[in-house]
């Protein structure tokens, strides 16, 4: 779920910043979730809270682990072809120019 930053609009300075957590359909909030003062969204790019990183993409995307999850890979060689280098579904070559 998107992380969304609010500005309490109360005039005082600094002004108070906070994070919510909310559904990207979910409508502003109109007032703090404590002090009911009002509030606006901030103008800023949603942050999302992933567990995308380099180390984790790492082991989701092993050979081992794609494997113990019955996938399936493909490698790209010179000649512009796909050939099945793990796992045993699907074929065994793919080639990009001919359709069938």
């Amino acid at each position: 779920m998107p992380i969304y930053q609010y500005h309490v609009v109360n005039g005082k300075q600094p002004q108070e910043i906070f994070e919510v957590e909310q559904k990207i359909d979910d409508p502003p909030l109109t007032e703090h979730p404590l002090t009911f003062e009002p509030v606006k969204r901030a103008f800023t790019s949603p942050s999302l809270s992933l567990k995308h990183t380099s180390e984790n993409e790492k082991k989701s995307l092993c050979p081992d682990n794609l494997k113990n999850h019955g996938f399936s890979k493909y490698e790209k060689d010179s000649s512009g072809e796909y050939f099945r280098t793990l796992g045993d579904q699907g074929p065994t070559k793919i080639s990009p120019n001919i359709l069938d």
